[in-house]
């Protein structure tokens, strides 16, 4: 009876453990997830605004420069050499966020819509993301880099497809409506 009692206890530790690993697994993603949902919570707001606000990717582009020196800080080496990949870093961000600045005070806003705006925004987040995990050799910054830059066209695509996503959406759910309707009718026939 004790070894019953055992194994239970023992798959119990087992699944409390592997419980806490999955939680400790997302929580050393969530750095990257921060990045993209930053990043298209970014281009939403500039997107549905009708003057993009700078004011966001100012604050965001700091966040996401700290975000990747902290991922790369172990892959750094020591004394000058941390110290020169962190100013290189700064430096770099810095660029990204005066092109991020100039494009959203520039005359290019009458030239462009605000969707175009949050496009090159996030476009150049991406590139941004890409060339910090490719200096701070931090391949999941990398992934996050791709994943945003994929991003860029398929919200361009949805922006100008909402009406047919709206229609093929609305074909789906009457056409699930139908067969609920369906499969209810058949069942209720053969109850009787």
């Amino acid at each position: 009876m004790n070894d019953v009692g055992g194994e239970s206890g023992a798959s119990d530790s087992t699944a409390k453990s592997s419980q806490t690993g999955a939680w400790t697994g997302l929580l050393s993603e969530l750095p990257y997830i921060a990045i993209i949902v930053l990043g298209l919570v970014g281009i939403c707001w500039t997107s549905f605004s009708s003057t993009p606000k700078p004011i966001y990717w100012v604050i965001l582009t700091p966040v996401t420069a700290f975000i990747c020196i902290a991922s790369g800080w172990s892959r750094l080496g020591q004394g000058r050499e941390r110290v020169a990949t962190v100013a290189s870093q700064i430096g770099q961000w810095a660029a990204v966020l005066a092109a991020m600045y100039l494009i959203t005070i520039s005359d290019t806003r009458r030239l462009l819509n605000s969707e175009a705006v949050g496009l090159m925004l996030l476009t150049l987040l991406a590139l941004g993301v890409m060339v910090s995990g490719l200096s701070l050799r931090a391949w999941k910054l990398c992934v996050t880099a791709m994943f945003l830059a994929v991003a860029v066209p398929l919200i361009a695509w949805v922006e100008r497809a909402v009406v047919l996503l709206l229609l093929i959406g609305a074909t789906l759910i009457a056409l699930l409506g139908s067969l609920n309707w369906w499969a209810q009718g058949r069942l209720s026939r053969r109850r009787d």
